[in-house]
């Protein structure tokens, strides 16, 4: 009902460390995945009209908002992994603080598999929708 919920998991390419994730709230979910859109839009747009730009990023916000079916990435790519990180993250066995700062700094090793914890976490597998009758 509420996002919060933790959940400690050993580093499985690190012997003896664990990352503690937490459950996001919807809110930090559509800023991933806002944050996603412009990347992407950036790397698209490159030399485009400051209007297109403009008009592509209203258009990708709103269909997002909607719920649009259109062309379904996969979860990974469809949130910003830095904004996971951010929020996902909640301790660590590291001896660095478990700050923003820190977080950027996590090996690709580490932030690829964190990241499909926190997806694992938070992102309704494609099928299960609100109503889906549980056992």
């Amino acid at each position: 009902m509420f996002a919060g919920r933790t959940e400690r998991r050993d580093v499985p390419h690190e012997a003896g460390a664990w990352i503690e994730f937490r459950t996001l709230s919807g809110a930090q979910l559509d800023e991933a995945e806002r944050d996603e859109t412009r990347e992407s839009l950036k790397l698209f747009t490159g030399g485009m009209d400051e209007g297109v730009i403009s008009a592509m990023q209203k258009a990708a916000e709103t269909g997002s908002a909607q719920g649009s079916k259109g062309a379904e990435r996969p979860a990974a790519t469809s949130y910003a992994r830095s904004t996971l990180i951010r929020y996902g993250i909640a301790a660590w066995s590291a001896e660095e603080p478990c700050d923003d700062e820190h977080k950027q700094l996590l090996d690709s090793a580490t932030r690829d598999w964190a990241v499909s914890v926190i997806l694992e976490m938070n992102v309704r597998p494609e099928g299960e929708g609100i109503g889906s009758e549980q056992p």
